[in-house]
C-alpha cells in the first residue's frame, strides 16, 4: 500500500513554485496534467522513495463553497535525517513567509528539530529531525 498526499490551494500556479522552492523537488510529469492554456490541473511532486505529493486549484465545480481551512483538519509530515537539516531549515524559512507559525523550529524530547506551522495556502505542516 502507497499513500500518496492530495491537495487543493488557491492560486495554484504560484503554489507550485513555493512548495518546489520549499522542498527542492522536481515536478513528475507522468501525474501532472495540464489545462489547454498550460497551466496546471494538477501538479504532482516526486518527494523520493515512492513518495508523492500533488496539488490541484481549490476553484471549480468540485470546490468545496466558502472558506476551507485545511491547518484545522489534517497535517503534513516532512522526516528528515540528521545529515538532511538544512534542508528542513531551508524548507522552515520559506513556508513560514506568511504563515501562522503554531510552535517556531526547536528541540522537542523526541526530536533535535521540530515545528509546526499552516502556510500561506492553508496546509499545515511539521517538519522534524527523525
Amino acid at each position: 500500500m502507497q499513500l500518496e498526499v492530495f491537495a487543493y490551494v488557491d492560486d495554484l500556479e504560484k503554489a507550485v513554485v513555493f512548495y518546489q522552492k520549499a522542498f527542492d523537488v522536481k515536478i513528475n510529469e507522468a501525474g501532472t496534467f495540464k489545462n489547454d492554456d498550460g497551466t496546471y490541473e494538477i501538479c504532482a511532486f516526486d518527494l523520493g522513495n515512492g513518495t508523492s505529493f500533488s496539488l490541484a486549484e481549490r476553484k471549480g465545480e468540485s470546490a468545496i463553497e466558502g472558506e476551507v481551512n485545511t491547518g484545522n483538519i489534517m497535517q503534513m509530515v516532512m522526516l528528515y535525517k540528521k545529515e538532511d537539516l538544512p534542508r528542513l531549515e531551508k524548507a522552515y524559512e520559506i513556508l513560514t513567509v506568511g504563515a501562522k507559525v503554531l510552535h517556531p523550529l526547536q528541540s522537542a524530547a523526541w526530536t533535535s528539530h521540530t515545528c509546526d506551522l499552516i502556510d500561506k495556502y492553508g496546509l499545515r505542516w511539521c517538519l522534524m529531525v527523525w
